[in-house]
């Protein structure tokens, strides 16, 4: 009792920087439960709300910012989902066949679905990270995520290497299960000759793993972290992932913006680079089922992937438009009602017009928390932001996880974790 009795005491101190080092260390494994038929019994989101009583504490006693911008954003979070049951009361609003909801029980039940319930759960552990690590955590912090991040990464080679020496799944470790169904996919891919498996790690699917890493990776360019950018690069291009691709080409474009030199011979080396590209498409199979099967098909929804992404997101739009009324189209039917394969879509029909531009612009203010002026600080806030449009673009077209701790992690790190390390004057890499 005594390490309560002062909120500054620093044994209390001690305790909350052991936390926030091991929360960020295991905030990217999310296939990994603790009991295979509990789906929320992630480690880290079970640690988020085990001490939430704890951070309250801190926060009452110091007087600091976290509990007063706990209640602002429950308040907001409250306020519109009430305007969205309101709107499903007196409207009489009936779910469609075409939409995809989130949990297929009781399809008839509009008024206070239990998905709103479970998946707010699931939100709110992401943003109670968020503010941990915004108002608790330091910026040396951040290296723990990076080491959980590497851990994230060599598993996943592993697996890979464990498919190809027996033929079977290399992921023996998740065990994350939603009504009986593997929260973990097992997916191979053809190359050339090779059939391998698609590198996902603990994050359930490729295009997760991709979620995942690509901010951090693109963020490592700007903090000059080295190994991270090897390391993670590398996995990246093993999921085969669209998404993991799309973020590489966002990089590079950042890359050739920001460095002079490199935007000299981008003049000739993009040229190049597409006339390979297009010859290899003509000349070689491999690479052209590859093509295919990687970016075309899904762009043009010629295989069951894109097909599926294209209609999910037009009929959740078909019913945003048709279906709703005009306050419904600004109030939504509710958080966690439905969960298309994108988040533009999922959130508009949950959460209406309001919904949108308020997530919109919560997210993106963090563009603008590294204030300071210095050449390391530029670099920096420059990476960071392109890692937010990254991370944002692949959200809205692919992968709609808000309930990932990387995406909470991303959001408060700008001014806590980066801007420390600035203020520290340790841009260049020691880990």
């Amino acid at each position: 009792m005594m390490l309560l009795n002062r909120a500054n005491n620093p044994a209390l101190q001690r305790v909350i920087n052991i936390y926030m080092g091991a929360i960020l260390f295991i905030a990217p494994f999310t296939s990994l439960v603790l009991f295979p038929s509990a789906s929320a019994s992630v480690p880290c989101l079970v640690a988020v709300w085990l001490f939430l009583p704890l951070f309250l504490y801190f926060s009452f006693r110091r007087r600091d910012g976290f509990l007063k911008e706990f209640l602002i954003i429950a308040s907001v979070f409250i306020g519109i989902n009430v305007l969205a049951q309101a709107y499903v009361y007196f409207s009489g609003v009936a779910l469609t066949s075409d939409l995809v909801l989130t949990k297929a029980d009781d399809p008839n039940r509009v008024f206070l679905r239990r998905s709103m319930f479970t998946q707010s759960a699931y939100l709110f552990g992401g943003l109670l990270l968020y503010l941990y690590v915004k108002h608790y955590a330091h910026w040396r912090h951040l290296n723990y995520f990076y080491w959980g991040l590497r851990v994230l990464a060599i598993y996943g080679l592993l697996e890979i290497l464990l498919f190809q020496l027996t033929g079977k799944n290399g992921d023996f470790l998740s065990n994350r299960q939603f009504d009986h169904t593997p929260g973990s996919l097992f997916q191979t891919m053809k190359v050339g000759p090779l059939v391998v498996q698609r590198l996902k790690s603990l994050t359930g699917e490729p295009s997760m793993f991709a979620f995942t890493v690509v901010p951090f990776w693109i963020l490592a360019v700007g903090l000059r972290r080295t190994v991270d950018i090897v390391l993670l690069g590398i996995t990246l291009l093993l999921t085969f992932s669209t998404s993991a691709y799309l973020g590489i080409v966002i990089l590079a474009l950042a890359v050739v913006v920001r460095e002079p030199k490199i935007r000299k011979y981008s003049l000739w080396f993009i040229p190049v680079t597409l006339l390979i590209g297009v010859v290899l498409y003509f000349m070689s199979p491999g690479f052209h089922h590859f093509l295919h099967d990687i970016i075309l098909d899904k762009l043009t929804g010629a295989n069951t992937s894109g097909q599926e992404r294209g209609s999910f997101m037009r009929d959740h739009m078909h019913f945003w438009l048709y279906d709703m009324n005009i306050a419904g189209k600004f109030t939504g039917l509710g958080f966690g009602y439905v969960r298309s394969t994108d988040f533009f879509s999922t959130l508009l029909v949950n959460n209406g017009i309001i919904g949108v531009v308020l997530f919109t612009w919560f997210y993106f203010k963090h563009a603008f928390s590294i204030t300071r002026n210095t050449k390391g600080a530029r670099q920096i806030r420059f990476y960071y932001r392109t890692a937010l449009i990254a991370t944002y673009i692949i959200m809205m077209l692919s992968v709609p996880e808000f309930g990932y701790m990387s995406l909470w992690v991303l959001l408060a790190s700008g001014r806590r974790l980066v801007t420390g390390r600035i203020e520290s004057r340790t841009v260049e890499n020691r880990w």
